[in-house]
């Protein structure tokens, strides 16, 4: 991900006629135009661009109950183009079905459309310092319309560097409320390299639009700042290379150790200690993603269908891991002290665990269960070859037997065999499924990431992670899978999974 200028790959105007032809289709309708419109040879990332794009323009949250003004289809769009890399063909074009098919799905929910996003003209204050401080006073409040103006006007006279970093500032304040606040700028300032900085205003105003919807809980951030002012981590942490990204072996063990340790309000200053002590804000975050991944393998798995949304209660628990991920993905866009609230931040994400959700939709304390998986589970499947185990997890996904699923991934991992197999089964599993608003490809991608980041030998922990919920989901909701898959061959014509 960078913030520099992308070169013009894509015709704006045959991606403005995607957009059009995106808004004429309907949900029934969707899964089939789409794959048709690929097999006569659709360019991936026009497709891409223009989903993408529509949501960003064309969709709003509109519903009370629901937090925020996030379009799933718009930043899901990213986590499945960078899920679609390296997947065979037909998995690649099942992501891009999906995923545009979850965009016409939301033009037509009257929770988000119709509506339509319109040009903003810039606003400014006397000075560019105090434009930017009514700014984050209205993000505070909740006064996204004038926000919005404000931004709009940032944009043209703050460098490139500091818009940017003034996204992702905004988005830790609200982070642990809502883990989207930062994970909305991420991905959309990684579609931002497809598109282009200019084409991408629309995905950036949602970015920060999305911070001043709903009401968020400050406390975390303001503590942030304040362990920011007491550890002497205001110009940026005595061990921060912005320019390097490697990661200390020892102290993400040590520190990963320390955090599960402790009591969950000591974790932000646990963190903002360790920065003070030299360890770089890049290691503090890759301990704290482990550490939410062992935490996210104590949840219990809500039944499916226990309620009437109980994906939503499902997928909760898993934004501890896509929050981190976002956390390691922006870090070398931020300026130094914006590095070092994240880190801290990182730490009351772990003060707050998992995010629980009760029957009633309500946010419950994180109690540490059993984590998945279950030893004996393991001993059950040693012996069996890399091809076997990856038969037994393809049998246990859509049978929900996520202590199956799970033992399967520790005990291919025992046999030190390639992951890109086993990926491209999570991939080609999380391809059949529509009825997540795409968190199937929001984790899975997450989780490869973080795997594919972490240092440690224990990094195959994400993987369990991404299949415990795979194991959650597979096979409950296929309907644009039923309807696209004929019209795009078979998967062993190309030798997928």
């Amino acid at each position: 991900m960078t913030i520099a200028d992308t070169p013009a790959v894509l015709d704006q105007r045959t991606v403005e006629a995607r957009i059009a032809w995106l808004r004429t289709l309907t949900p029934r309708d969707a899964p089939a135009a789409i794959a048709e419109a690929l097999v006569a040879g659709a360019p991936e990332d026009e497709l891409w661009a223009a989903g993408a794009l529509c949501a960003a323009r064309y969709l709003n949250n509109q519903a009370q109950n629901l937090l925020g003004f996030v379009s799933h289809a718009m930043i899901g769009c990213e986590d499945a183009r960078r899920l679609a890399a390296g997947q065979p063909t037909r998995t690649r074009q099942l992501l891009i079905v999906q995923a545009l098919a979850q965009v016409v799905y939301d033009l037509h929910d009257p929770s988000f459309a119709p509506y339509e996003l319109l040009p903003y003209w810039p606003f400014r204050e006397a000075s560019v310092a105090e434009n930017l401080r009514r700014l984050r006073a209205d993000v505070r409040i909740g006064e996204y319309m004038r926000a919005d103006h404000r931004f709009v006007a940032l944009m043209e006279d703050l460098p490139r560097a500091e818009v940017v970093d003034l996204l992702l500032d905004v988005g830790l304040e609200g982070i642990v409320t809502d883990d989207h606040t930062l994970i909305s700028p991420m991905l959309c300032l990684g579609m931002a390299d497809l598109i282009g900085w200019e084409a991408a205003e629309p995905l950036l105003r949602w970015a920060l639009r999305y911070s001043a919807s709903f009401s968020r809980d400050f406390r975390p951030y303001d503590r942030a700042l304040e362990l920011l002012a007491r550890y002497g981590l205001e110009a940026g942490p005595p061990g921060d290379r912005p320019g390097e990204q490697a990661i200390d072996f020892d102290a993400v063990a040590a520190l990963r150790a320390e955090f599960l340790a402790a009591a969950p309000h000591d974790r932000p200053e646990i963190a903002a200690r360790a920065l003070a002590e030299g360890v770089a804000p890049a290691s503090a975050i890759a301990a704290a993603s482990l550490a939410a991944c062992d935490m996210y393998l104590m949840t219990e798995p809500v039944p499916p269908q226990a309620d009437y949304d109980a994906v939503s209660r499902e997928v909760a628990p898993i934004h501890i891991g896509t929050a981190m991920n976002a956390l390691r993905a922006v870090l070398p866009l931020m300026l130094p002290r914006t590095r070092a609230l994240a880190a801290i931040q990182a730490g009351s994400l772990l003060e707050r665990g998992p995010s629980v959700l009760s029957e009633t939709f309500a946010f419950v304390p994180f109690q540490a269960a059993r984590p998945y998986p279950y030893e004996e589970d393991v001993d059950r499947l040693r012996g069996q070859a890399p091809e076997q185990l990856l038969a037994t997890l393809r049998d246990a996904l859509p049978a929900h037997d996520h202590r199956t699923a799970t033992a399967a991934v520790r005990a291919y991992a025992a046999l030190g065999a390639p992951p890109e197999p086993l990926i491209a089964l999570l991939t080609a599993v999380a391809c059949t499924d529509n009825g997540t608003l795409l968190h199937n490809f929001k984790h899975l991608h997450a989780m490869v990431d973080e795997f594919y980041a972490c240092p440690l030998p224990d990094r195959w922990q994400f993987l369990v992670g991404a299949a415990r919920w795979a194991a959650w989901y597979a096979g409950l909701w296929t309907e644009v899978y039923d309807r696209a898959a004929p019209l795009l061959g078979s998967a062993q014509e190309e030798g997928g999974a």
